[in-house]
């Protein structure tokens, strides 16, 4: 790559055009989708009560929150909930990823809000990522294109046939994605500003299931 050639953001990617530059096809139904269709949350978690607290906090202050507000004050301490302890994976946010493509002469990267790896100071094999957390008035960029290229490149550096998973949030909602092979799912919206909140943390339990069998396996 030449000295002059500078990377393309993640920032400055569409979904369309992840699709075109590395193949990927869209599909409306995947094994995981209808998996988290059936899931149901228990009442009777621990955290219901602390769920039920940010539920109301989100409903109230969303519209006026920017991306970083929304990230403090409600994406993190709801996602804390799931305990995303595992001495195999731990949690990495704002870290760099990068990947080659077009023939190996071109370079995208960009900063990753939130995602589970493998390694203890540098991040190794990631399957899982959170991305974007857009307010709904403010839409200057594609979250899902964004969300879509870092799992391409997770997927290029962990040269495994394993599924990546991801979720981008757009103030209250809640998208659910997978990236299998070349082909990808989004899930319907969920908001969190209502009941379904139960419904998005059932899902991120699951996610947690999927990761424990992930990395419980050498790789």
């Amino acid at each position: 790559m030449s000295k002059k050639t500078k990377a393309r953001p993640f920032r400055d990617w569409l979904y369309e055009e992840v699709s075109q530059e590395f193949g990927l096809k869209r599909l409306q139904q995947h094994p995981f989708i209808t998996q988290i269709d059936f899931l149901e949350f228990d009442p009777s978690h621990e955290a219901t009560s602390q769920i039920n607290r940010l539920k109301n906090i989100l409903s109230e202050y969303v519209d006026t929150w920017n991306e970083d507000e929304l990230r403090t004050m409600f994406i993190s301490p709801f996602v804390s909930l799931v305990d995303f302890i595992n001495p195999n994976y731990k949690v990495f946010t704002q870290r760099p990823l990068s990947v080659r493509y077009a023939n190996d002469t071109k370079l995208t990267e960009g900063l990753v809000e939130f995602m589970l790896a493998k390694g203890l100071q540098i991040p190794q094999k990631p399957h899982f990522f959170i991305h974007e957390y857009k307010p709904e008035k403010r839409r200057d960029s594609d979250p899902l294109g964004q969300l879509l290229i870092a799992m391409v490149a997770s997927q290029r550096i962990n040269a495994d046939e394993k599924p990546v998973y991801g979720i981008y949030v757009i103030g209250r909602f809640w998208f659910f994605v997978v990236l299998d092979a070349n082909n990808y799912v989004v899930s319907k919206s969920y908001s969190a500003e209502d009941d379904e909140i139960f419904k998005i943390f059932a899902i991120l339990l699951y996610i947690k299931t999927l990761m424990d069998k992930i990395y419980a396996i050498p790789q």
